[in-house]
């Protein structure tokens, strides 16, 4: 792997505490933990489900074989694309990622194949598409299953033939480029109904990866939540994560899976006035359904009423500082916060439909 640096790490506090020049107290569990120059998102594979996942993914990125990733949104599907291009021979040639939800049926051609100078209004110049620009590399096509259906069949020509023509073009050209799909619907489900080609699919999946939802592989929660804190602590001291909040973390069903995880991490940030972060600084855009319980301690439902009753009595507390406070920066240091955070919370509060008295700023 050319661009993938492999770390016998363990969590991303070990190197934060290797960074500040602190020694680590314990030695943690032994994890990988790889990192990607060319993106900002990180590689986190602590837990053996998610482990187990990556080594399939670089032993299948050794061959040529296409590759159909599956797994639910925000689980990080597009990483795990990388993962597989890093892996491979290919790893110095260009990764080009295309989201095929997100382009008309149009464009699509254009987008895919390219076109002729002349070939519409506007064409005042060839353009080479996406599988010229990843010549000798990696196509990721994501969501897939989006694919507009009258260009499947000639995507399907492509992968068939290793040719392309462009729009308004004679001549084919000959392509050299590894296919990494991915898609959270269900494709079966999807060719009953007469939405994707059956054949197009087997083209596609030659090698299927399914890619955990990351309440499947909670050993890879602190470690990811620890990178995020990273990430977003631009011009603040990174904090570290309480014992009460990495057991809500890891408590905490995931929905939104790695997406959501960082939107809790950035929040977690903002909310955080010392250095470590407690359940409170925690907001999540669901409550918690069911748990994978640490240690047998805690059961979900009374997950779910702490955190509930936590935000009301501190929205009391709030509306309370504020009614006898003459500005907003006297109610903050009534509440201990920064006027910052208060300003946040309350920001919060009106969202949420709460009356919030008015004061001055200052």
């Amino acid at each position: 792997m050319s661009k993938l640096k492999l770390l016998e790490a363990v969590t991303m506090q070990q190197r934060l505490n290797k960074a500040s020049n602190q020694k680590p107290e314990t030695r943690l569990e032994q994890a990988k933990v790889e990192e990607d120059t060319s993106t900002d998102q990180p590689f986190v594979f602590v837990d053996p489900v998610s482990a187990k996942v990556f080594n399939l993914a670089c032993k299948v990125g050794l061959t040529n074989m296409p590759v159909l990733i599956t797994g639910p949104t925000g689980a990080g599907k597009e990483i795990m694309a990388r993962v597989v291009h890093e892996s491979s021979v290919r790893a110095d040639k260009p990764f080009i990622a295309i989201n095929c939800s997100a382009i008309t049926p149009s464009l699509a051609e254009d987008l895919l194949f390219g076109h002729e100078r002349g070939a519409f209004t506007g064409a005042n110049g060839p353009h080479a598409g996406c599988f010229e620009q990843a010549e000798g590399g990696t196509l990721f096509l994501d969501e897939i299953g989006e694919m507009p259906l009258e260009l499947q069949p000639k995507l399907l020509r492509v992968l068939q033939e290793k040719k392309l023509t462009r729009i308004g073009g004679k001549r084919e050209i000959a392509i050299d480029v590894r296919i990494v799909a991915a898609t959270n619907a269900n494709m079966h489900e999807d060719i009953q109904q007469g939405l994707f080609r059956e054949d197009l699919y087997y083209r596609l999946s030659a090698f299927n990866l399914q890619l955990p939802a990351l309440s499947d592989r909670p050993l890879d929660i602190k470690a990811l939540a620890l990178l995020m804190l990273q990430k977003h602590a631009v011009a603040q001291e990174v904090p570290e994560i309480s014992k009460e909040a990495l057991h809500v973390l890891l408590s905490h069903h995931w929905p939104g899976n790695v997406r959501e995880l960082e939107n809790v991490m950035a929040r977690a940030l903002l909310l955080c006035d010392g250095a470590i972060i407690t359940p409170n600084e925690l907001m999540f855009d669901q409550p918690s359904e069911h748990v994978t319980p640490a240690h047998g301690s805690v059961t979900s439902q009374v997950v779910g009423t702490l955190q509930e009753s936590a935000r009301e009595v501190e929205c009391k507390q709030i509306i309370e500082a504020m009614r006898v406070s003459h500005c907003r920066g006297d109610a903050a240091t009534r509440l201990g916060i920064s006027e910052r955070t208060l300003r946040y919370k309350l920001q919060r509060m009106r969202q949420a439909g709460m009356e919030v008295p008015k004061v001055y700023s200052r």
